[in-house]
């Protein structure tokens, strides 16, 4: 099946052609496209609601024109049209969803619902390697934290995360105690990367619940002492500069640290024979690798997506439709700004 699949739930607008064939069943990217606004909203700190909606208003037709063009196909080769239902911002959601409805009942073509943070999950079977189930997926991104055991593509079952913040969310809200620009994840983890002096003992971050016999993670805390370490050092910090890119690491490692302890407690508890990582921070170069390190020496197999699949993107939301199709009414579909994972 060949689908056009559209995601707009932040500051991006993405639009992908994809389609599966084989058995087990393999995800082809013909097209994978995106608009982002997120240079507006760097000079902000932060996503902006009402200007992300007003810029995917603008950039959502010709997105999906290009991404069409691309893919070499005409919209009779089009089977159906995938569009992210939520989770997200309510204004980005209504800008995807209320266009995938007219193009479905202008085109007569059917119209599949895709969870969002499901999809990150299904960026793990882009490719001609594909995970064998049940698996045990981290899902890591601005807003969510969830440990998932998948039993099957469509039997999911929550199993673990954060009680507060989530990773990325405390990533951004490091960022902004560290004095770094808007997106904050990456410019913690390009600090990090640069850091060339030892953090002093007494600077050092702690790794919240990392030994408590659960599954359940904390990042509140670590964001507070870091922000408590920076007070109580502002001058040692004014003077040696360098010690701001040390913190940036410690920090980083310490969230990855969580990540990984968690990871492989719930790997070792359910002994899954895949271990997946998925979302926005699976990008980040420290968990992604020290994730692969831990799995491996586990003796499970390892799967992230590529790079372009981990942040916000359509292919992923192609994905999670091919494999696990929600087919919808397109007069009865309406955005779910707080849909949960499954």
């Amino acid at each position: 099946m060949t689908v056009l699949a559209i995601e707009s739930t932040c500051d991006e607008t993405g639009a992908a052609v994809a389609r599966s064939f084989g058995e087990p069943m393999v995800v082809e990217i013909l097209s994978n496209l995106k608009a982002s606004s997120a240079e507006i909203h760097a000079k902000y700190g932060g996503v902006i609601p009402e200007i992300a909606a007003r810029e995917q208003v603008a950039a959502i037709i010709p997105v999906i024109s290009e991404a069409i063009a691309r893919a070499k196909i005409k919209v009779g080769g089009i089977e159906a049209i995938a569009v992210t239902q939520g989770p997200g911002l309510i204004g980005s959601l209504l800008t995807g969803v209320e266009t995938a409805k007219t193009l479905a009942l202008a085109w007569k073509k059917p119209l599949i619902a895709v969870n969002h943070m499901a999809a990150h999950v299904f960026a793990n079977w882009i490719g001609e390697k594909t995970p064998e189930l049940p698996a045990v997926a981290l899902i890591v991104s601005g807003g969510h934290t969830d440990l998932m055991y998948l039993e099957s593509l469509t039997a999911w079952k929550w199993i673990g995360g954060t009680r507060d913040d989530a990773a990325g969310e405390a990533f951004d809200k490091a960022a902004r105690t560290l004095g770094f620009s808007y997106p904050g994840g990456p410019m913690v983890a390009k600090a990090a990367e640069e850091a060339k002096t030892d953090l002093p003992v007494e600077m050092k971050l702690p790794r919240p619940m990392i030994y408590e016999n659960n599954l359940e993670m904390s990042f509140s805390g670590l964001k507070t002492a870091l922000a408590q370490v920076i007070e109580q050092n502002g001058e040692r910090l004014s003077e040696n500069p360098g010690l701001i890119n040390a913190l940036a690491r410690e920090f980083n490692q310490a969230v990855a640290d969580v990540l990984i302890k968690k990871t492989m407690k719930a790997t070792e508890q359910y002994r899954p024979k895949s271990v997946l990582l998925a979302g926005g921070v699976a990008a980040n170069v420290t968990l992604r690798e020290g994730l692969a390190r831990a799995v491996k020496e586990a003796g499970k197999e390892f799967f992230c997506p590529n790079l372009e699949y981990c942040t916000d993107n359509a292919a992923m939301i192609a994905a999670c439709a091919l494999l696990r199709p929600n087919y919808v009414d397109p007069l009865k579909l309406r955005p779910n700004p707080g849909l949960e994972v499954r």
